[in-house]
């Protein structure tokens, strides 16, 4: 019985856990639309954007200490794209939108991150990316519309 038994749950058993680990380890891209035309860019390739601005060190209202974040200026990522456009919707992971003043925005210092202190940023960690803003430098920028805009596990951003 116990024979049986095995032999019927250890395929079901094994299908599982590599279901499990694939959706653990799966790399995300995040895709940049606009006008028709579709940008995926993974985390890798985030930070190769604009090498000589490409971190940010800053305390987050969700982090007790300075990390070193690893990305690209959301002006330069338009810019290298060339995008031209007034607002963005942020999607995240769970399906999480914002709407986003693309001007208020750059103007405040967003920045995309997609690795911390080194490190690719996890979903469990606020990855595959998280818009970050320069608190530490800008204390001012500590208010609601801006921590709204602050969206992590960001995958799309729609261009208007």
């Amino acid at each position: 019985m116990t024979r049986r038994f095995l032999s019927v749950v250890s395929p079901w058993l094994t299908a599982i856990l590599l279901c499990v680990y694939a959706s653990i380890s799966m790399a995300y891209d995040l895709t940049i639309s606009h006008q028709g035309q579709t940008h995926k860019v993974a985390q890798a390739e985030l930070s190769q954007i604009a090498a000589d601005q490409s971190t940010l060190k800053t305390i987050t209202p969700w982090t007790d200490e300075a990390n070193d974040y690893q990305g690209v200026p959301l002006a330069v990522l338009l810019d290298h794209f060339q995008i031209e456009a007034a607002t963005a919707t942020a999607r995240a992971l769970n399906d999480y939108k914002v709407e986003i003043n693309l001007a208020q925005a750059i103007e405040a210092g967003a920045f995309i991150a997609s690795h911390e202190n080194g490190q690719a940023m996890k979903v469990r960690n606020k990855g595959p990316f998280w818009i970050v803003f320069p608190w530490t430098q800008r204390p001012d920028l500590v208010e609601r519309k801006i921590q709204d805009w602050s969206i992590w596990q960001l995958t799309e951003l729609k261009l208007k």
